[in-house]
């Protein structure tokens, strides 16, 4: 989510205020991270799409990877346009825009309803299809396809989980989270919500434009200040099938409630959705609250030794742990609440068995009361408060049995203002160590760890990463934020909202979503 500077400035205060309880803060909190000593990376400009809107929180804006073949696709997810960027020729060519492009039958992606850029999903997702020439867009509509008449994934039933919501002293009854309407006063975020429908299409690439669109998929979706989710792939062995993360449906603020924990209900889910016969799903995982991005990659044989005091009791203090150079792994982003930040990763193999619902501890849980975060546990929490609910309850232990735990957390400090999670990338050239990286929309950090992912340990150590501009050696200061400046000039506030994605050899990039602009990242030696 990206909310507005009064809003931002209302998350970091309460953020700063709970560090008054010391003890609480140890305890219920990642470790901080600290700047490597060895590593650092230099962002090598390599093009721009156009950004139609850069004062900031006025954007929303993506970066698809997920394809065969040399084109990556860049979303202005909130003006509903799609650029196509050809790596080889570096050709950037518009291929959809709702105000000249057809749009398919029965889709309302003008909204009646205004609600903020980081909700605004006219054009929400992109991934491969079956094909190469065949790509699948998602849409977000006010209006369900032409030949539906309700969607194949459904929010929880109306009325079916209401609560109080905003602080103490001034609760306001919200009948349905899922269908909150317009948020009352007390809420930090006082916007109008409406319910909408994620559509899914199959377009036929010809000549580098979209022809032929398909629809086979229909989401309900909760448009609110809240968990959109919007993280897709497709799988490696069937490429029929897509993954697709569809968030928690609701409200900032709260624990995501049980559905994301019922395996009958699509929200807090990933969905496995067959792009060959129409409307047919199947739940996945869950536990998931707002994934944003995914990526299936390819594991290396990998040794490390971890650290005693992770470990639960009864492991050894070392352990020789592998993953076979040709088993197949699913990244993906988790956004948290106010404790921890997360990317995950788990087998393929495991996802795409359909007789476990693999659990990543998000909502309620009705066998045991709990709901999770991270390696945490938390309060049920309070909507419409932003910064600090639900707050962390206590921290639950490594390893905990039915419970898959984050390949990397992070979390907030007094040093490091930190908002949520951008983005991932998991680069497979131009870094040495670097095992994966990952960004974070306020600081302009790229962060990063060199210890490959490996089944069923503890959180890897993560460090944060200085960067350098290729361009001219000079070292950012304040990361990638500094070259929001050297794009828009002086315009007092630089924040940009990092996305890194993938270049189809294998390197990391990062696009900047209030500039438009796109960088290779390489991994250097930091000198100090």
């Amino acid at each position: 989510m990206k909310f507005s500077i009064p809003a931002l400035a209302t998350f970091f205060f309460c953020q700063l205020a709970t560090k008054v309880i010391p003890a609480v803060a140890d305890v219920c909190a990642p470790d901080a991270l600290e700047f490597s000593e060895t590593i650092a990376v230099a962002v090598e400009k390599i093009g721009a799409v156009p950004a139609i809107n850069t004062d900031a929180f006025t954007y929303n804006m993506a970066v698809m990877d997920n394809f065969t073949g040399e084109t990556i696709f860049f979303l202005d997810q909130k003006n509903g346009v799609i650029y196509s960027f050809n790596t080889v020729t570096s050709d950037i060519k518009t291929i959809f825009d709702i105000q000249t492009s057809i749009i398919p039958d029965g889709l309302t992606l003008d909204w009646s309803i205004a609600v903020g850029s980081s909700q605004t999903y006219r054009v929400k997702a992109m991934t491969q299809g079956s094909s190469s020439d065949e790509v699948i867009v998602v849409f977000t509509s006010e209006t369900l396809p032409t030949g539906w008449s309700e969607p194949d994934a459904k929010l929880p039933p109306p009325g079916a989980y209401g609560q109080w919501i905003c602080r103490e002293g001034e609760k306001a009854w919200v009948a349905d989270i899922y269908r909150p309407g317009t948020l009352p006063d007390c809420s930090d975020m006082v916007w109008p919500t409406f319910t909408g429908y994620d559509a899914f299409y199959k377009y036929t690439m010809v000549n580098g434009e979209l022809t032929d669109p398909i629809p086979f998929f229909v989401s309900e979706s909760a448009v609110l200040p809240g968990h959109l989710g919007s993280g897709i792939a497709t799988t490696i062995h069937h490429k029929e099938k897509i993954l697709w993360s569809t968030g928690d449906c609701t409200l900032f603020g709260i624990d995501g409630a049980y559905a994301p924990q019922l395996d009958h209900e699509s929200c807090g889910k990933i969905l496995l959705i067959d792009t060959k016969s129409r409307g047919k799903f199947d739940i996945v995982a869950k536990g998931v609250r707002n994934s944003q991005q995914m990526r299936i990659f390819t594991g290396e044989d990998s040794t490390r030794t971890v650290r005693k005091r992770r470990l639960p009791s009864g492991h050894n203090k070392t352990r020789r742990l592998k993953m076979g150079k040709k088993d197949k792994f699913l990244a993906f982003t988790d956004i948290g609440g106010v404790t921890a930040e997360e990317v995950n990763a788990v087998p393929l193999k495991d996802i795409l068995d359909l007789s476990e619902i693999e659990n990543f501890g998000w909502g309620r849980n009705i066998y045991d009361g709990k709901a999770r975060e991270g390696t945490f546990y938390v309060t049920p929490g309070n909507a419409g408060v932003l910064g600090t609910e639900p707050a962390c309850a206590e921290s639950a232990p490594i390893g905990e049995t039915g419970f898959i735990q984050p390949w990397i957390q992070f979390g907030r400090s007094a040093t490091d203002a930190f908002y949520a999670i951008s983005s991932l990338a998991v680069p497979t050239a131009g870094t040495d160590n670097l095992q994966l990286l990952w960004s974070e929309f306020n600081t302009g950090n790229i962060l990063g760890t060199d210890e490959m992912f490996v089944e069923g340990a503890p959180p890897a150590t993560g460090y944060k990463i200085h960067i350098y501009d290729a361009d001219d050696g000079v070292y950012l200061t304040n990361g990638l934020n500094d070259l929001v400046q050297k794009e828009l000039g002086d315009v007092g506030y630089y924040r940009g909202d990092p996305r890194l994605f993938h270049f189809p050899d294998g390197h990391a990039g990062v696009f900047i979503e209030r500039t438009g602009t796109f960088y290779k990242i390489s991994e250097m030696k930091y000198e100090g």
